[in-house]
């Protein structure tokens, strides 16, 4: 027999916070990226080849990161409202 105590309220709110933070990432990498592409208009040669290479691989790992952000905000959000219409359900069985 399996037993839980969770604050759904609690899991929520971790999960607004979650996506709030994602979101706060996203615009300071966009920044990022703006400043890091305007350096490559006035650079030619294998270097700003390398460089932009590089930038290429960096954004490739932050959309990876930013989608498992994004998943596991959304699996809270999914976890925190499971957990309150459970405990919903289950007080509506004894409701008379």
């Amino acid at each position: 027999m399996s037993a839980f105590n969770v604050d759904s309220a609690q899991i929520s709110a971790a999960s607004s916070a979650t996506s709030a933070a994602g979101a706060q990432i996203r615009a300071e990498v966009q920044s990022i990226i703006a400043q890091l592409q305007s350096l490559q208009n006035n650079w030619q040669g294998a270097a700003q080849v390398a460089f932009a290479q590089s930038v290429s691989q960096w954004q490739a790992v932050h959309a990876q990161v930013d989608q498992a952000l994004e998943d596991l905000s959304k699996r809270m959000m999914l976890a925190a409202q499971t957990y309150a219409d459970a405990e919903s359900q289950a007080h509506s069985l004894f409701s008379f």
